[in-house]
């Protein structure tokens, strides 16, 4: 298991902002955004939440939010997705999806994002839930994947699991609570690898899969609140950050067959 201490900041509830840096690369990192900024709603630019935020005595109680965390690199606006404030009655999942599609997915790909699972051990709330990342099409299905189930018998600690093309495997390997992790998925035609550690720090490999032949269907990426306990009962939170998905730029090898191949048709006519 690695672990590293995460430091969280009194949730001030602050927003989530989205950039686009160009055609073969999107990033959201959040810090254009403003304090109370909530996702519903297109509150947070690039990005929807699939439910809305319950509400009463016309008071509205996030499951979605941004709010002031330290990965270890100092104090950030960050994303925040869980039931530290809110839960629907009927527990359904919450799903926030970040806008890919001004990426044109071929055979390559990585992907990058900071990750914490929050909870307060002090708490009386002993119901634990599971989350999940995914690369996603236009029908929500996932196309590449990385979940986090809340492992028996241990309060503070998830098993991940991979997959791809709909399927998940489990793996050998942990993430504990209030400890932060960067993880880090590439795909080409060789196959789907799978990294993380502790954010900054060095990387291990979680798994390799095969290669994935729907990248090109890719529209967005999901981060998934699954409550597996009752309602009322658990106050699991999901921070993210730092997403880059990113598209590698035509070799210039390829680029120089192009031109040969231009200038040769032009010759021709």
């Amino acid at each position: 298991m690695i672990k590293q201490f995460l430091t969280l900041i009194p949730p001030v509830i602050m927003p989530l902002t989205g950039s686009l840096m160009a055609a073969t690369s999107v990033t959201y990192n959040f810090e254009s955004s403003a304090s109370g900024d909530l996702f519903e709603g297109g509150g947070v630019p690039g990005w929807s939440q699939d439910i809305p935020n319950p509400t009463a005595f016309g008071q509205t109680f996030p499951l979605a939010y941004i709010a002031t965390t330290d990965f270890g690199g100092g104090a950030s606006l960050t994303a925040h997705l869980g039931t530290q404030f809110a839960n629907t009655p009927d527990n359904a999942d919450t799903v926030l999806t970040g806008d890919l599609s001004s990426l044109s997915f071929y055979n390559t790909m990585s992907l990058s994002f900071n990750l914490a699972i929050v909870d307060d051990s002090a708490d009386s709330f002993e119901g634990r839930d599971a989350f999940s990342v995914g690369l996603v099409n236009s029908a929500g299905s996932h196309i590449v994947t990385i979940g986090f189930t809340p492992v028996d018998g241990d309060n503070e600690s998830w098993d991940l699991t991979v997959g791809t093309n709909g399927s998940t495997i489990a793996t050998p390997y942990q993430v504990a609570a209030n400890s932060a992790y960067g993880f880090f998925i590439d795909s080409d035609t060789t196959g789907t690898d799978f990294r993380f550690g502790p954010a900054g720090g060095n990387q291990v490999t979680i798994d390799t899969l095969g290669a994935v032949g729907t990248l090109n269907t890719i529209t967005g990426i999901a981060f998934e609140h699954d409550p597996l306990s009752s309602a009322g009962t658990s106050a699991n939170t999901m921070i993210f950050d730092e997403v880059v998905v990113q598209i590698p730029e035509p070799s210039s090898s390829f680029l120089m067959v192009l031109s040969a191949g231009l200038v040769a048709i032009r010759r021709r006519r």
